[in-house]
This record gives C-alpha cells, sequence and structure tokens, in this order.
C-alpha cells in the first residue's frame, strides 16, 4: 500500500509540474518578461495633450502618461518611457524595442496590417489648419496642384491627403516636434496641415496672434476613429490583458477624469 501511495504521489508531482509548464508555454511572453524584468517599456511621441515633454522638467506628461502609470501599477513594475518620434514608432515596435506603443493613434486598418491594437480608448477626428485669411472654405477646395498640405511623417494623415486629396501637394516632415506642421502653416510655408482636431484647437489657443483656422470649425469632424495603443503580432495574451485592462477604466469613471482633466470635455 505504502509503494502504491508512493508512485500516486509521484504521479501527482508529475502531472502538477507537466500541467505548470503547460499554462506558462500558453501564458504571455511579453507579460512573462515584464514580470522577470520588473519594467514594462512603453513608447511615446510629442502630441500633447495626449503625451508630451514638459520643457521646464524634461518628463512626460499627458492622458497617456497617466495611463502608462496605472498600467505598470495594474502589472506591479516599474514604467519605462522610451522616447520615440511619429516616423519610428512601428518600427521600434517590431524591432522589440519596447512592448507597447501608448500614443494617440489612429486605428487603421493599413497600420493593423502590421501591427496588434488594443480596444479604442478615446475617439478623434481630422481638421485641417489653415491661415484665417485663406480663401479654403471646404476641405475639398484643397485638392488643388497649387496647395501644399504639410504632414508630419508616419501620421495617418499621410493617407488620408492621398487617399481624398491626390491633386494636392503634400510634403512629409520628419521631426520629433509634434508642431513643426503648424509652423509651416503660420510662417506662411504651407497651405495647410492634416492633423486631429484637439491638436489644432490647442495650438490656436497657445498662438492667438497666429490668425489661424480649421475646416471643418466643429463637428462632425473628418474621418472620426478610435485611438487605441498598439503591440506587437501575436501575444494575445498580452492583448486580452490590454483590453481587460482599457475596459475596467472605462467601466470605473478613471478614463472620463483623465479625459476631463487633459481634454476639458
Amino acid at each position: 500500500m505504502s509503494r502504491f501511495l508512493k508512485l500516486l504521489g509521484g504521479l501527482v508531482v508529475a502531472l502538477t509540474v507537466a500541467t505548470t509548464a503547460h499554462a506558462q508555454s500558453q501564458s504571455s511572453p511579453t507579460l512573462a518578461r515584464i514580470k522577470q524584468e520588473g519594467v514594462v517599456r512603453v513608447a511615446m511621441a510629442d502630441s500633447p495633450p495626449s503625451q508630451s515633454k514638459n520643457p521646464a522638467t524634461d518628463q512626460w506628461e499627458g492622458y497617456n502618461v497617466d495611463m502608462a502609470n496605472d498600467l505598470a501599477k495594474v502589472l506591479g513594475v516599474k514604467l519605462q518611457i522610451v522616447d520615440s518620434t511619429w516616423a519610428t514608432l512601428i518600427p521600434g515596435l517590431l524591432a522589440n524595442q519596447y512592448d507597447i506603443c501608448m500614443v494617440d493613434m489612429f486605428a487603421t486598418p493599413e497600420r493593423a496590417q502590421t501591427v496588434v491594437f488594443t480596444d479604442s480608448y478615446n475617439r478623434l477626428g481630422y481638421s485641417f489648419l489653415v491661415r484665417a485669411d485663406s480663401p479654403f472654405k471646404k476641405w475639398e477646395d484643397l485638392n488643388d496642384p497649387s496647395v501644399t498640405i504639410v504632414t508630419l511623417s508616419g501620421t495617418s494623415g499621410e493617407p488620408f491627403v492621398r487617399q481624398h486629396l491626390p491633386k494636392a501637394n503634400m510634403r512629409s516632415i520628419v521631426s520629433d516636434n509634434n508642431y513643426a506642421p503648424h509652423m509651416e502653416v503660420m510662417n506662411g510655408r504651407a497651405d495647410a496641415h492634416i492633423t486631429d482636431h484637439v491638436n489644432n484647437v490647442l495650438f490656436m489657443k497657445n498662438n492667438p496672434a497666429a490668425k489661424l483656422r480649421t475646416i471643418p470649425e466643429g463637428e462632425p469632424l473628418l474621418n472620426a476613429t478610435g485611438l487605441a495603443y498598439a503591440i506587437r503580432p501575436g501575444d494575445p495574451h498580452f492583448h486580452a490583458f490590454l483590453n481587460t485592462w482599457i475596459r475596467y477604466i472605462a467601466d470605473s469613471g478613471q478614463a472620463q477624469d483623465l479625459r476631463k482633466k487633459w481634454f476639458g470635455y
């Protein structure tokens, strides 16, 4: 009887080890690395008020910075923000330079062919920034060979212009300064700039002497699309965890509090 119990005990131990190993093999490699190293690596690219560096402190702040801090808290690890640009966000993610892109990125079908998007955490639309004295009344008026539309390289405004305003001259700027294209319009070096409406409104608010306006000036905005975070393909557990966390943030009212804090609505 004693020998039988020993054999049974050995079988239980072996089964437990095999089950644990199987569970670990089915778990998230990203979560496993984060837990092992005690740090979650989050990419940020300048775009206030979602995320930007405070010039006085050289520290990141904004809606997604608060979200990233909460994510690290939930995971029980430290937050490491990796400086990036809009042009290098996705290449850096695919090169495993960070675990997640937490920026105000539009979840578009074009980008979804390369990365995996979480559920949307917010929703924004485009507008065009133009000078107040410009002759353009509707955004369709920009579809002309004499018009120069400036974009920030790597942003979803580029395919929008190519698709809907093919006659216009599009010029992309590679810069870590999110407001570089706005400055081109303000200084008369471009006729228009396309970006999310909040970004344009904030620039006009901070530069009242610039005499600028948007097309359209308010709702309905162009191509209203969900904003989402991006991760590498091939990790469904990490994807499911992030979606659960985003829903929890929304259901708890925390997301609404952050919108009021950073976006004013």
